[in-house]
Protein backbone atom coordinates (compact mmCIF):
# COMPACT_ATOMS: atom_id res chain seq x y z
CA UNK A 1 0.00 0.00 0.00
CA UNK A 2 1.18 3.41 -0.85
CA UNK A 3 2.21 5.84 1.79
CA UNK A 4 -0.48 7.56 3.47
CA UNK A 5 -0.58 10.90 3.02
CA UNK A 6 -0.97 13.02 6.56
CA UNK A 7 -3.09 16.23 6.46
CA UNK A 8 -3.09 18.24 9.29
CA UNK A 9 -6.38 19.93 9.42
CA UNK A 10 -6.03 23.64 11.09
CA UNK A 11 -9.68 24.35 10.04
CA UNK A 12 -10.82 27.37 12.48
CA UNK A 13 -8.38 26.60 15.03
CA UNK A 14 -6.62 30.05 14.39
CA UNK A 15 -9.90 31.64 16.01
CA UNK A 16 -9.30 34.39 13.81
CA UNK A 17 -5.55 35.32 15.34
CA UNK A 18 -2.89 35.61 12.29
CA UNK A 19 -0.17 34.53 15.35
CA UNK A 20 -1.99 31.81 15.82
CA UNK A 21 -2.20 30.47 12.40
CA UNK A 22 1.34 30.47 11.97
CA UNK A 23 2.12 28.77 15.04
CA UNK A 24 -0.21 26.09 14.13
CA UNK A 25 1.42 25.59 11.04
CA UNK A 26 4.86 25.39 12.53
CA UNK A 27 3.55 22.18 14.72
CA UNK A 28 1.95 20.64 11.75
CA UNK A 29 5.71 20.22 10.04
CA UNK A 30 6.89 19.69 13.61
CA UNK A 31 4.55 16.68 14.18
CA UNK A 32 5.24 15.00 10.85
CA UNK A 33 2.66 16.10 8.34
CA UNK A 34 2.90 15.75 5.07
CA UNK A 35 0.33 19.23 4.49
CA UNK A 36 -2.01 21.71 6.06
CA UNK A 37 -5.57 22.34 5.57
CA UNK A 38 -7.21 25.48 5.62
CA UNK A 39 -10.68 26.81 5.56
CA UNK A 40 -11.14 29.63 2.98
CA UNK A 41 -14.76 31.41 3.01
CA UNK A 42 -15.98 34.76 3.73
CA UNK A 43 -19.07 35.52 6.49
CA UNK A 44 -21.21 37.19 3.94
CA UNK A 45 -20.28 34.83 1.65
CA UNK A 46 -20.89 31.56 3.40
CA UNK A 47 -23.81 32.44 4.82
CA UNK A 48 -26.95 35.07 5.53
CA UNK A 49 -26.63 37.46 8.97
CA UNK A 50 -29.98 35.11 10.42
CA UNK A 51 -27.80 32.35 10.57
CA UNK A 52 -26.69 31.39 14.20
CA UNK A 53 -23.03 31.22 13.59
CA UNK A 54 -22.72 34.31 11.35
CA UNK A 55 -20.75 36.22 14.07
CA UNK A 56 -18.92 33.37 14.52
CA UNK A 57 -17.70 33.78 10.98
CA UNK A 58 -16.76 37.20 10.99
CA UNK A 59 -14.51 36.45 14.27
CA UNK A 60 -13.07 33.68 12.30
CA UNK A 61 -12.01 35.93 9.47
CA UNK A 62 -8.44 36.21 8.27
CA UNK A 63 -7.48 38.73 5.60
CA UNK A 64 -5.73 38.00 2.42
CA UNK A 65 -2.68 39.05 3.26
CA UNK A 66 -2.39 36.76 6.16
CA UNK A 67 -3.05 33.60 4.26
CA UNK A 68 -0.51 34.90 1.38
CA UNK A 69 2.26 34.80 4.38
CA UNK A 70 0.56 31.34 5.58
CA UNK A 71 0.84 29.42 2.70
CA UNK A 72 4.49 30.99 1.94
CA UNK A 73 5.19 29.21 6.04
CA UNK A 74 3.81 26.18 4.94
CA UNK A 75 5.96 26.42 1.64
CA UNK A 76 8.83 26.91 3.64
CA UNK A 77 8.54 23.76 5.69
CA UNK A 78 7.74 21.41 2.88
CA UNK A 79 4.47 21.22 3.57
CA UNK A 80 1.72 20.65 0.64
CA UNK A 81 -1.44 23.21 1.30
CA UNK A 82 -4.71 21.68 0.66
CA UNK A 83 -7.57 24.29 0.79
CA UNK A 84 -11.23 23.67 1.69
CA UNK A 85 -13.54 26.03 -0.41
CA UNK A 86 -16.82 27.05 0.78
CA UNK A 87 -18.26 30.03 -1.31
CA UNK A 88 -17.32 32.40 -4.28
CA UNK A 89 -14.81 34.46 -2.05
CA UNK A 90 -12.89 30.99 -1.46
CA UNK A 91 -12.66 30.70 -5.22
CA UNK A 92 -11.46 34.17 -5.65
CA UNK A 93 -8.60 33.77 -3.26
CA UNK A 94 -8.07 30.86 -4.67
CA UNK A 95 -7.13 32.02 -8.08
CA UNK A 96 -4.75 34.69 -6.80
CA UNK A 97 -2.92 32.06 -4.66
CA UNK A 98 -3.66 29.05 -6.93
CA UNK A 99 0.15 28.48 -7.62
CA UNK A 100 0.84 27.61 -4.05
CA UNK A 101 -1.98 25.20 -3.39
CA UNK A 102 -1.66 21.64 -3.97
CA UNK A 103 -5.15 20.72 -3.62
CA UNK A 104 -8.65 21.68 -3.28
CA UNK A 105 -11.70 19.63 -1.21
CA UNK A 106 -14.94 20.16 -1.67
CA UNK A 107 -16.81 19.66 2.22
CA UNK A 108 -19.64 17.17 2.35
CA UNK A 109 -22.01 20.68 3.18
CA UNK A 110 -21.73 21.98 0.33
CA UNK A 111 -21.24 19.20 -1.90
CA UNK A 112 -24.79 20.31 -3.67
CA UNK A 113 -23.77 23.31 -4.93
CA UNK A 114 -22.99 22.79 -8.88
CA UNK A 115 -22.26 26.84 -9.35
CA UNK A 116 -19.16 26.26 -6.98
CA UNK A 117 -18.15 22.93 -8.96
CA UNK A 118 -18.44 24.98 -12.04
CA UNK A 119 -15.79 27.28 -10.51
CA UNK A 120 -13.44 25.10 -9.29
CA UNK A 121 -13.11 23.42 -12.55
CA UNK A 122 -10.78 25.13 -14.47
CA UNK A 123 -8.17 24.51 -11.73
CA UNK A 124 -7.67 21.22 -12.78
CA UNK A 125 -5.80 20.14 -8.89
CA UNK A 126 -6.66 16.89 -7.57
CA UNK A 127 -10.07 17.27 -4.98
CA UNK A 128 -11.02 15.58 -1.81
CA UNK A 129 -15.13 14.80 -1.83
CA UNK A 130 -16.79 14.90 1.49
CA UNK A 131 -19.44 12.11 1.12
CA UNK A 132 -19.80 11.73 4.80
CA UNK A 133 -23.54 11.50 5.74
CA UNK A 134 -24.75 11.38 2.09
CA UNK A 135 -26.80 8.17 0.58
CA UNK A 136 -25.45 6.30 -2.44
CA UNK A 137 -28.21 7.47 -4.83
CA UNK A 138 -27.01 11.29 -3.84
CA UNK A 139 -23.33 10.33 -3.86
CA UNK A 140 -24.19 9.25 -7.50
CA UNK A 141 -25.81 11.95 -8.61
CA UNK A 142 -23.35 14.51 -7.54
CA UNK A 143 -20.01 12.37 -8.25
CA UNK A 144 -21.62 12.04 -11.73
CA UNK A 145 -21.87 15.73 -12.33
CA UNK A 146 -18.06 16.16 -10.57
CA UNK A 147 -16.74 13.40 -13.18
CA UNK A 148 -17.87 15.24 -16.08
CA UNK A 149 -16.31 18.45 -15.06
CA UNK A 150 -13.19 17.93 -13.39
CA UNK A 151 -9.83 16.32 -15.09
CA UNK A 152 -8.11 16.10 -11.91
CA UNK A 153 -7.81 12.88 -9.86
CA UNK A 154 -10.64 12.79 -7.01
CA UNK A 155 -10.44 11.18 -3.62
CA UNK A 156 -13.75 10.47 -1.59
CA UNK A 157 -13.28 11.72 1.82
CA UNK A 158 -15.24 9.25 4.48
CA UNK A 159 -16.11 10.44 7.76
CA UNK A 160 -18.86 11.86 10.16
CA UNK A 161 -18.25 15.15 11.21
CA UNK A 162 -20.03 15.35 14.42
CA UNK A 163 -17.69 17.33 16.98
CA UNK A 164 -16.81 14.83 18.16
CA UNK A 165 -17.71 11.88 16.46
CA UNK A 166 -18.61 8.81 18.58
CA UNK A 167 -16.63 6.00 17.93
CA UNK A 168 -19.39 3.93 16.99
CA UNK A 169 -20.12 6.59 14.19
CA UNK A 170 -17.38 6.46 12.61
CA UNK A 171 -17.83 3.11 10.36
CA UNK A 172 -14.42 2.26 8.99
CA UNK A 173 -16.17 -0.39 6.92
CA UNK A 174 -17.02 2.02 4.58
CA UNK A 175 -14.21 3.08 2.94
CA UNK A 176 -13.36 -0.24 1.18
CA UNK A 177 -17.36 -0.18 0.24
CA UNK A 178 -17.11 3.41 -1.16
CA UNK A 179 -13.28 2.17 -3.06
CA UNK A 180 -14.55 -0.78 -4.74
CA UNK A 181 -18.07 0.76 -5.75
CA UNK A 182 -17.09 3.99 -7.37
CA UNK A 183 -13.22 2.76 -8.13
CA UNK A 184 -12.07 5.59 -6.72
CA UNK A 185 -8.84 6.30 -4.08
CA UNK A 186 -10.62 7.01 -0.54
CA UNK A 187 -9.38 9.17 2.54
CA UNK A 188 -10.47 9.44 6.33
CA UNK A 189 -11.57 12.73 7.87
CA UNK A 190 -11.54 11.51 11.68
CA UNK A 191 -13.19 13.61 14.46
CA UNK A 192 -13.08 11.29 17.44
CA UNK A 193 -13.07 12.68 20.82
CA UNK A 194 -9.38 14.03 21.25
CA UNK A 195 -9.30 12.98 24.51
CA UNK A 196 -10.04 8.89 24.19
CA UNK A 197 -7.32 6.92 22.72
CA UNK A 198 -9.13 6.22 19.74
CA UNK A 199 -8.38 9.25 18.00
CA UNK A 200 -4.66 8.38 17.71
CA UNK A 201 -5.39 4.45 16.36
CA UNK A 202 -8.65 5.01 14.35
CA UNK A 203 -6.90 6.90 11.24
CA UNK A 204 -4.16 3.84 11.75
CA UNK A 205 -7.28 1.55 11.27
CA UNK A 206 -8.34 3.41 8.42
CA UNK A 207 -4.93 3.32 6.53
CA UNK A 208 -5.13 -0.48 6.83
CA UNK A 209 -8.80 -0.47 5.59
CA UNK A 210 -7.82 1.43 2.28
CA UNK A 211 -7.95 5.39 2.82
CA UNK A 212 -4.85 6.93 1.34
CA UNK A 213 -5.44 10.25 3.17
CA UNK A 214 -5.60 11.03 6.72
CA UNK A 215 -6.92 14.39 7.74
CA UNK A 216 -6.88 14.91 11.57
CA UNK A 217 -7.33 18.12 13.41
CA UNK A 218 -4.56 20.02 15.26
CA UNK A 219 -4.74 22.40 17.93
CA UNK A 220 -1.86 23.66 20.42
CA UNK A 221 -3.57 23.49 23.47
CA UNK A 222 -7.09 21.76 23.51
CA UNK A 223 -7.49 22.77 27.17
CA UNK A 224 -7.85 26.71 25.85
CA UNK A 225 -11.39 25.91 23.60
CA UNK A 226 -12.06 27.64 21.06
CA UNK A 227 -13.23 26.52 17.51
CA UNK A 228 -12.82 22.64 16.47
CA UNK A 229 -11.13 21.80 19.68
CA UNK A 230 -13.02 18.77 20.25
CA UNK A 231 -11.42 16.50 17.39
CA UNK A 232 -8.32 18.38 17.49
CA UNK A 233 -4.86 16.89 18.79
CA UNK A 234 -2.09 18.57 20.40
CA UNK A 235 1.26 18.37 18.34
CA UNK A 236 2.47 15.36 20.51
CA UNK A 237 -0.56 13.45 19.84
CA UNK A 238 -0.54 14.37 16.30
CA UNK A 239 3.07 13.26 16.19
CA UNK A 240 2.00 9.89 18.20
CA UNK A 241 -0.58 9.36 15.86
CA UNK A 242 1.66 9.63 12.71
CA UNK A 243 4.54 7.51 13.78
CA UNK A 244 2.11 5.16 14.32
CA UNK A 245 0.64 5.46 10.69
CA UNK A 246 4.11 4.91 9.88
CA UNK A 247 3.80 0.73 11.45
CA UNK A 248 0.54 0.19 11.57
CA UNK A 249 -0.84 -2.84 12.58
CA UNK A 250 -3.90 -4.34 10.88
CA UNK A 251 -7.34 -4.49 12.15
CA UNK A 252 -10.68 -5.55 11.05
CA UNK A 253 -14.34 -4.96 11.56
CA UNK A 254 -17.06 -2.62 12.34
CA UNK A 255 -17.13 -0.56 15.81
CA UNK A 256 -20.98 -0.51 15.83
CA UNK A 257 -21.96 -0.69 19.64
CA UNK A 258 -25.26 -2.44 20.13
CA UNK A 259 -28.08 -0.79 21.99
CA UNK A 260 -28.37 -4.03 24.17
CA UNK A 261 -24.45 -4.05 24.64
CA UNK A 262 -24.75 -0.53 25.77
CA UNK A 263 -27.60 -0.92 28.29
CA UNK A 264 -25.57 -3.79 29.61
CA UNK A 265 -22.75 -1.72 30.18
CA UNK A 266 -24.50 1.61 31.58
CA UNK A 267 -26.13 -0.63 33.91
CA UNK A 268 -22.76 -3.24 35.72
CA UNK A 269 -20.06 -1.08 35.21
CA UNK A 270 -18.47 0.84 37.06
CA UNK A 271 -19.36 4.33 38.42
CA UNK A 272 -17.41 7.17 39.83
CA UNK A 273 -18.14 7.67 43.87
CA UNK A 274 -16.28 10.03 45.64
CA UNK A 275 -13.62 9.04 48.23
CA UNK A 276 -14.18 11.08 50.78
CA UNK A 277 -16.98 13.81 51.61
CA UNK A 278 -16.08 16.61 49.26
CA UNK A 279 -17.47 20.34 50.00
CA UNK A 280 -18.73 23.14 47.63
CA UNK A 281 -16.38 24.88 45.09
CA UNK A 282 -14.01 22.08 46.20
CA UNK A 283 -11.99 21.03 43.06
CA UNK A 284 -12.52 17.39 42.28
CA UNK A 285 -9.44 15.12 41.50
CA UNK A 286 -8.79 11.76 40.18
CA UNK A 287 -7.40 11.04 44.05
CA UNK A 288 -10.92 12.19 45.24
CA UNK A 289 -12.73 9.60 43.77
CA UNK A 290 -13.11 5.22 43.38
CA UNK A 291 -14.95 3.77 40.77
CA UNK A 292 -17.67 1.53 42.18
CA UNK A 293 -20.54 -0.49 41.17
CA UNK A 294 -24.01 1.75 41.15
CA UNK A 295 -27.31 2.09 40.46
CA UNK A 296 -27.80 5.56 40.13
CA UNK A 297 -28.53 5.68 36.68
CA UNK A 298 -26.76 9.06 35.98
CA UNK A 299 -23.47 8.47 37.88
CA UNK A 300 -20.43 9.03 35.30
CA UNK A 301 -18.87 6.25 33.86
CA UNK A 302 -15.27 5.64 35.27
CA UNK A 303 -13.95 5.24 31.56
CA UNK A 304 -15.23 9.03 31.39
CA UNK A 305 -12.80 10.42 34.14
CA UNK A 306 -9.56 11.12 32.55
CA UNK A 307 -12.15 13.21 30.06
CA UNK A 308 -14.48 14.49 32.64
CA UNK A 309 -12.15 15.65 35.57
CA UNK A 310 -11.07 18.00 37.47
CA UNK A 311 -14.54 19.32 38.09
CA UNK A 312 -15.74 22.03 40.84
CA UNK A 313 -18.37 20.75 43.49
CA UNK A 314 -21.66 22.50 43.08
CA UNK A 315 -22.86 21.43 46.36
CA UNK A 316 -21.97 18.85 49.17
CA UNK A 317 -20.75 15.61 48.14
CA UNK A 318 -20.76 13.19 51.49
CA UNK A 319 -18.02 10.47 50.87
CA UNK A 320 -19.27 7.60 48.76
CA UNK A 321 -21.76 9.08 47.03
CA UNK A 322 -21.81 8.68 42.98
CA UNK A 323 -21.40 11.55 41.08
CA UNK A 324 -23.94 12.94 38.65
CA UNK A 325 -23.59 16.10 36.12
CA UNK A 326 -26.36 17.87 38.35
CA UNK A 327 -23.64 17.58 41.24
CA UNK A 328 -20.55 18.99 39.46
CA UNK A 329 -19.41 21.97 36.68
CA UNK A 330 -16.16 22.50 34.66
CA UNK A 331 -13.85 24.92 36.89
CA UNK A 332 -14.34 28.71 35.48
CA UNK A 333 -11.10 30.44 36.01
CA UNK A 334 -10.80 34.26 36.55
CA UNK A 335 -7.12 36.47 37.49
CA UNK A 336 -7.77 38.92 39.77
CA UNK A 337 -4.87 42.06 39.02
CA UNK A 338 -4.17 43.72 42.37
CA UNK A 339 -3.28 47.50 41.88
CA UNK A 340 -3.32 50.34 43.59
CA UNK A 341 -2.02 54.06 43.02
CA UNK A 342 -0.31 54.34 46.52
CA UNK A 343 3.15 53.99 45.76
CA UNK A 344 6.13 56.41 47.13
CA UNK A 345 9.13 54.90 45.50
CA UNK A 346 7.77 55.39 42.13
CA UNK A 347 4.23 57.71 41.89
CA UNK A 348 1.73 56.00 40.36
CA UNK A 349 3.50 53.90 38.15
CA UNK A 350 1.15 51.88 37.42
CA UNK A 351 -0.04 54.63 35.29
CA UNK A 352 3.54 55.17 33.74
CA UNK A 353 3.84 55.00 30.04
CA UNK A 354 6.03 51.96 28.70
CA UNK A 355 6.50 52.82 25.14
CA UNK A 356 3.66 54.76 25.23
CA UNK A 357 1.19 52.00 27.33
CA UNK A 358 0.61 52.27 30.73
CA UNK A 359 2.19 49.58 33.02
CA UNK A 360 -1.16 48.34 34.10
CA UNK A 361 -2.51 47.96 30.90
CA UNK A 362 1.06 45.90 29.58
CA UNK A 363 0.05 43.71 32.75
CA UNK A 364 -4.05 43.31 31.88
CA UNK A 365 -2.86 42.76 27.98
CA UNK A 366 -0.51 39.75 28.89
CA UNK A 367 -3.09 38.18 31.32
CA UNK A 368 -5.91 38.42 28.35
CA UNK A 369 -3.36 36.28 26.33
CA UNK A 370 -3.86 32.89 29.06
CA UNK A 371 -5.82 30.68 27.26
CA UNK A 372 -7.68 28.80 30.15
CA UNK A 373 -9.11 31.83 31.63
CA UNK A 374 -12.48 32.93 32.03
CA UNK A 375 -12.40 36.16 33.12
CA UNK A 376 -9.51 38.84 33.72
CA UNK A 377 -10.34 41.45 37.11
CA UNK A 378 -8.54 44.84 37.73
CA UNK A 379 -9.15 44.64 41.60
CA UNK A 380 -8.27 48.24 42.97
CA UNK A 381 -10.31 49.84 45.94
CA UNK A 382 -12.99 52.24 46.34
CA UNK A 383 -10.66 55.27 47.23
CA UNK A 384 -11.00 58.39 44.91
CA UNK A 385 -6.96 57.91 44.63
CA UNK A 386 -7.65 54.84 42.79
CA UNK A 387 -9.86 55.82 40.51
CA UNK A 388 -7.93 56.98 37.44
CA UNK A 389 -7.65 52.81 37.40
CA UNK A 390 -11.34 52.25 36.84
CA UNK A 391 -10.78 53.43 33.40
CA UNK A 392 -8.61 50.40 31.96
CA UNK A 393 -11.43 47.98 30.65
CA UNK A 394 -9.09 47.58 27.70
CA UNK A 395 -12.64 48.02 25.37
CA UNK A 396 -14.89 46.15 28.30
CA UNK A 397 -12.00 42.75 28.15
CA UNK A 398 -11.49 43.67 31.87
CA UNK A 399 -13.74 43.82 34.52
CA UNK A 400 -12.97 46.57 37.16
CA UNK A 401 -14.21 45.96 40.68
CA UNK A 402 -13.42 47.85 43.67
CA UNK A 403 -13.06 47.40 47.49
CA UNK A 404 -11.50 46.94 50.51
CA UNK A 405 -8.09 48.89 50.58
CA UNK A 406 -6.48 47.13 52.92
CA UNK A 407 -7.91 43.75 52.65
CA UNK A 408 -6.54 42.25 49.85
CA UNK A 409 -8.26 38.99 50.55
CA UNK A 410 -11.34 40.73 50.51
CA UNK A 411 -11.32 42.40 47.93
CA UNK A 412 -10.42 39.22 45.38
CA UNK A 413 -12.83 37.02 46.82
CA UNK A 414 -15.32 39.74 45.34
CA UNK A 415 -13.72 39.98 42.36
CA UNK A 416 -13.99 35.91 42.13
CA UNK A 417 -17.95 36.06 42.91
CA UNK A 418 -18.80 38.64 40.49
CA UNK A 419 -17.24 36.67 37.80
CA UNK A 420 -18.45 33.27 39.00
CA UNK A 421 -15.28 32.04 39.18
CA UNK A 422 -14.14 28.99 40.85
CA UNK A 423 -10.26 29.14 40.97
CA UNK A 424 -8.50 33.17 41.07
CA UNK A 425 -5.41 33.82 39.98
CA UNK A 426 -3.46 36.89 42.19
CA UNK A 427 -1.20 38.54 39.38
CA UNK A 428 0.76 41.74 41.12
CA UNK A 429 -0.38 44.70 38.87
CA UNK A 430 3.20 46.00 39.28
CA UNK A 431 4.33 43.11 36.40
CA UNK A 432 4.00 44.52 33.02
CA UNK A 433 5.93 41.36 32.33
CA UNK A 434 3.28 38.33 33.70
CA UNK A 435 3.65 35.37 31.36
CA UNK A 436 0.80 33.89 29.81
CA UNK A 437 2.54 30.64 29.32
CA UNK A 438 3.58 30.91 32.70
CA UNK A 439 0.22 31.30 34.41
CA UNK A 440 -1.55 28.88 32.17
CA UNK A 441 1.20 26.31 33.46
CA UNK A 442 0.55 27.10 36.85
CA UNK A 443 -3.02 27.02 36.14
CA UNK A 444 -3.37 23.58 34.78
CA UNK A 445 -1.35 22.06 37.40
CA UNK A 446 -3.54 23.66 40.45
CA UNK A 447 -6.58 22.04 38.82
CA UNK A 448 -4.84 18.65 38.65
CA UNK A 449 -3.52 18.76 41.92
CA UNK A 450 -6.68 19.90 43.63
CA UNK A 451 -5.10 21.86 45.72
CA UNK A 452 -5.66 25.11 47.98
CA UNK A 453 -3.03 27.46 46.79
CA UNK A 454 -0.53 26.36 44.48
CA UNK A 455 2.68 28.77 43.58
CA UNK A 456 6.06 28.76 41.67
CA UNK A 457 8.87 27.65 44.02
CA UNK A 458 11.29 29.51 42.05
CA UNK A 459 10.73 31.80 39.00
CA UNK A 460 11.81 35.33 37.27
CA UNK A 461 10.39 38.26 39.10
CA UNK A 462 7.15 39.87 37.92
CA UNK A 463 6.41 37.13 35.84
CA UNK A 464 4.10 34.68 37.72
CA UNK A 465 1.07 34.73 40.05
CA UNK A 466 -0.40 32.23 42.27
CA UNK A 467 -3.70 30.30 42.23
CA UNK A 468 -6.17 29.96 44.74
CA UNK A 469 -9.29 28.08 44.77
CA UNK A 470 -11.83 30.21 45.65
CA UNK A 471 -13.30 27.76 48.51
CA UNK A 472 -10.13 28.36 49.95
CA UNK A 473 -10.07 32.10 50.17
CA UNK A 474 -13.69 31.83 51.68
CA UNK A 475 -12.56 29.62 54.48
CA UNK A 476 -9.65 31.90 54.73
CA UNK A 477 -11.92 35.09 55.41
CA UNK A 478 -13.85 32.88 57.72
CA UNK A 479 -11.22 32.30 59.94
CA UNK A 480 -9.91 35.88 59.68
CA UNK A 481 -13.29 37.71 60.24
CA UNK A 482 -12.44 38.87 63.89
CA UNK A 483 -8.87 39.55 63.38
CA UNK A 484 -7.25 42.95 63.95
CA UNK A 485 -4.41 41.56 61.68
CA UNK A 486 -6.05 42.47 58.11
CA UNK A 487 -3.35 44.91 57.31
CA UNK A 488 -1.40 41.62 56.75
CA UNK A 489 -3.93 40.06 53.45
CA UNK A 490 -0.94 42.25 51.46
CA UNK A 491 1.18 39.29 51.85
CA UNK A 492 -1.59 36.79 51.28
CA UNK A 493 0.49 33.82 50.28
CA UNK A 494 2.32 33.50 54.18
CA UNK A 495 -1.70 32.70 55.63
CA UNK A 496 -1.55 29.61 53.39
CA UNK A 497 2.24 28.92 54.00
CA UNK A 498 1.83 28.84 57.73
CA UNK A 499 -1.03 26.79 58.04
CA UNK A 500 -0.23 23.39 56.47
CA UNK A 501 -3.18 22.31 58.60
CA UNK A 502 -5.75 24.21 57.31
CA UNK A 503 -5.37 24.37 53.46
CA UNK A 504 -3.26 22.24 50.87
CA UNK A 505 -0.18 23.90 49.37
CA UNK A 506 1.30 23.05 45.97
CA UNK A 507 4.90 24.47 45.41
CA UNK A 508 4.87 23.71 41.70
CA UNK A 509 8.76 23.60 40.19
CA UNK A 510 8.12 25.16 36.55
CA UNK A 511 10.51 24.43 33.80
CA UNK A 512 14.14 25.75 34.08
CA UNK A 513 13.35 27.39 30.95
CA UNK A 514 11.76 29.79 33.17
CA UNK A 515 13.69 30.90 35.61
CA UNK A 516 16.20 33.28 35.40
CA UNK A 517 16.68 34.14 39.24
CA UNK A 518 18.86 37.19 38.45
CA UNK A 519 16.25 38.81 36.36
CA UNK A 520 13.95 41.74 37.72
CA UNK A 521 11.17 42.24 36.17
CA UNK A 522 8.68 43.88 38.49
CA UNK A 523 8.06 47.54 38.52
CA UNK A 524 8.97 49.69 42.08
CA UNK A 525 12.16 52.14 41.21
CA UNK A 526 12.90 54.47 38.35
CA UNK A 527 15.83 52.19 37.12
CA UNK A 528 13.19 49.17 36.49
CA UNK A 529 11.11 52.24 33.87
CA UNK A 530 14.28 52.46 32.35
CA UNK A 531 14.71 48.51 31.57
CA UNK A 532 10.79 48.05 30.48
CA UNK A 533 11.07 51.11 28.26
CA UNK A 534 14.14 49.78 26.65
CA UNK A 535 12.76 46.23 26.07
CA UNK A 536 9.12 47.19 25.08
CA UNK A 537 10.93 49.91 22.36
CA UNK A 538 13.87 47.45 21.34
CA UNK A 539 10.91 44.55 20.65
CA UNK A 540 8.60 47.14 18.88
CA UNK A 541 5.45 46.05 20.70
CA UNK A 542 2.88 47.78 20.54
CA UNK A 543 -0.88 46.99 21.94
CA UNK A 544 -0.03 43.09 22.29
CA UNK A 545 0.93 40.52 24.89
CA UNK A 546 4.20 40.09 25.12
CA UNK A 547 5.44 36.13 25.38
CA UNK A 548 7.95 35.24 27.90
CA UNK A 549 10.00 33.25 25.33
CA UNK A 550 10.32 36.53 22.69
CA UNK A 551 11.20 38.68 26.05
CA UNK A 552 13.91 35.73 26.91
CA UNK A 553 15.40 35.64 23.47
CA UNK A 554 15.99 39.50 23.34
CA UNK A 555 17.10 39.78 27.12
CA UNK A 556 19.90 36.50 26.32
CA UNK A 557 21.07 38.32 23.97
CA UNK A 558 21.36 41.95 25.24
CA UNK A 559 22.38 40.41 28.60
CA UNK A 560 23.37 44.13 29.23
CA UNK A 561 19.94 45.42 29.84
CA UNK A 562 19.77 43.63 33.07
CA UNK A 563 22.57 45.23 34.85
CA UNK A 564 20.28 48.26 34.30
CA UNK A 565 18.59 47.66 37.40
CA UNK A 566 20.38 44.52 38.74
CA UNK A 567 21.21 45.97 42.37
CA UNK A 568 17.48 46.37 43.37
CA UNK A 569 16.33 44.52 46.16
CA UNK A 570 13.02 43.53 47.05
CA UNK A 571 12.94 45.32 50.43
CA UNK A 572 10.24 43.55 52.33
CA UNK A 573 12.41 40.03 51.70
CA UNK A 574 15.37 41.68 53.40
CA UNK A 575 13.55 42.92 56.20
CA UNK A 576 13.90 39.95 59.15
CA UNK A 577 12.22 41.41 61.66
CA UNK A 578 9.32 42.08 59.17
CA UNK A 579 9.39 38.33 57.97
CA UNK A 580 9.13 36.75 61.48
CA UNK A 581 6.32 39.28 62.35
CA UNK A 582 3.98 37.51 58.99
CA UNK A 583 5.28 34.62 60.14
CA UNK A 584 3.77 34.97 63.98
CA UNK A 585 0.20 37.11 62.74
CA UNK A 586 -0.74 34.48 59.79
CA UNK A 587 -0.32 31.63 61.95
CA UNK A 588 -4.42 31.13 62.43
CA UNK A 589 -6.09 29.25 65.17
CA UNK A 590 -7.30 25.87 64.20
CA UNK A 591 -10.14 24.82 66.12
CA UNK A 592 -10.62 21.23 64.74
CA UNK A 593 -6.87 20.82 66.49
CA UNK A 594 -8.20 20.84 69.76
Amino acid sequence: MAKVKVIAEIANAHLGDPARLAELIIAAADSGADAVKFQWFRYDSIAAPDFIYYQDYIDLSIDKKIWADSLKLAKGLGLEVWVDIYDEWGVGVLAEFENFVDGLKVPTTVLQSNTLIQALKKFEKPILIGVGGWFEEEIDKQLAYIKNNFRGPIILIHGFQGYPTRTEDSNLRRLAYLKQRYQLEVGFADHEDADNEMAVDLPVYAYLLGAGIIEKHITIHRSSKGTDYYSALEPHEFRVMVEKLRRAEVVFGSLEIKESERKYLEDSSLKIVSRKGINPGEIITDEKIIYKRSSVPDAFMAQKASELFPLIAKSVIPADTPITREMVKKPKVCIAVICRLKSTRLRQKALLPINGVPSIERCLINCLAVPNCHQVILATSDLPEDQPLTAFTLDNKVKIVTGDPINVAKRMLRAAEETNADIVVRVTGDDPFVSPEILAFLIDHHLKSGADFTYAKESTMGTVGDVITVEALRRLLQLLQHSENLIYTEYLSFYFFNNPTLFNVDSIVIPNKWVFPDWRLTLDEPKDLELFEKIYKDLDVGKRPLYFEELKSFLLNHPELIEINKGIKVKWLDDISLINELNQATRLYNPESL
